[in-house]
């Protein structure tokens, strides 16, 4: 069977129990680019037909001629433009149903008094982030923070997604997994048709005297139409880093990354994270 381009295999890491492997995809991908780079600058040499090749990206992947991703140029704005970051430390299909689900809760008199919550959001965020049933009781911070059901559940109970929110303590709190059964996910045909360009959602919380408080959002803070200011990347770094590093670290390591392109060995970066 061929493998569809989709069906990449980072995304194999993020389907039903997620691993340790989940996080180490893209840094893979990108120690393995340093390392073929390392090899052409010494000299090796590699396939050239790699796209009009008998085996190559033309025959193997579009079965169209000369057919590639237009990246940008003439006239055209650049795709790393369009590059997006992630407010919350959980996959991207949950961060505008996150931030709904913030918004929702700044309305409601009392978090204990819900009685029912509904996502409503693009098939492929609860494909990939509601799909399988460890979605919905995880065991592991690797599928938790891709629990769309789950991640719902603590930023209503404490006000906020963290890092820590994916540790045992919480994964077997019941009063929080109470609340997590109580939310229920179903397809929207707009957020379906509004996909790629958005990620838009609409969280609906039915409290036990029968109010609701509702949000949408398409949107979320750190879209690249709606993008994190420096103030909120710093806030996030730290946030990532302050059990790992001293805050001295963390200081010195910010200023470094925050003049990045004065840098003259990359090596005097990756030092200042040991710790």
């Amino acid at each position: 069977m061929k493998q569809h381009l989709s069906q990449r295999p980072h995304q194999w890491s993020r389907r039903a129990a997620g691993s340790m492997w989940k996080g180490c995809g893209y840094a893979n991908a990108s120690r393995n680019a340093v390392f073929a780079a390392t090899l052409a600058a010494r000299g090796m040499t590699g396939p050239s037909p790699i796209f009009e090749g008998i085996g190559g990206y033309f025959k193997a992947v579009s079965r169209q001629p000369f057919d590639l991703p237009l990246l940008g140029g003439r006239g055209t704005p650049f795709k790393i433009m369009e590059c997006s970051m992630k407010r919350f430390p959980l996959g991207q299909y949950s961060q505008t149903v996150i931030q709904a689900v913030l918004d929702v809760r700044a309305k409601l008199p009392d978090v204990r008094d819900i009685a029912e919550v509904h996502i409503r959001t693009m098939k492929k965020a609860i494909t990939i982030m509601a799909g399988d049933p460890k979605k919905w009781r995880p065991t592991t911070r690797e599928t938790a923070d891709h629990s769309m059901v789950y991640t719902t559940g603590v930023a209503l109970m404490y006000g906020t997604v963290h890092q820590r929110h994916f540790g045992d303590e919480y994964l077997h709190n019941e009063e929080l997994l109470d609340l997590v059964s109580r939310v229920k996910v179903s397809v929207w045909e707009e957020a379906n048709r509004r996909a790629p360009e958005a990620m838009l959602c609409e969280v609906e919380v039915v409290t036990k005297s029968g109010k609701r408080y509702s949000a949408e959002v398409a949107y979320h803070k750190g879209h690249y139409k709606n993008p994190m200011s420096e103030s909120d990347v710093e806030a996030k770094f730290r946030s990532l880093t302050e059990d790992v590093l001293s805050p001295r670290q963390v200081d010195r390591l910010l200023d470094r990354l925050w003049h990045l392109e004065e840098q003259k060995d990359i090596g005097d970066i990756l030092r200042l994270t040991t710790i």
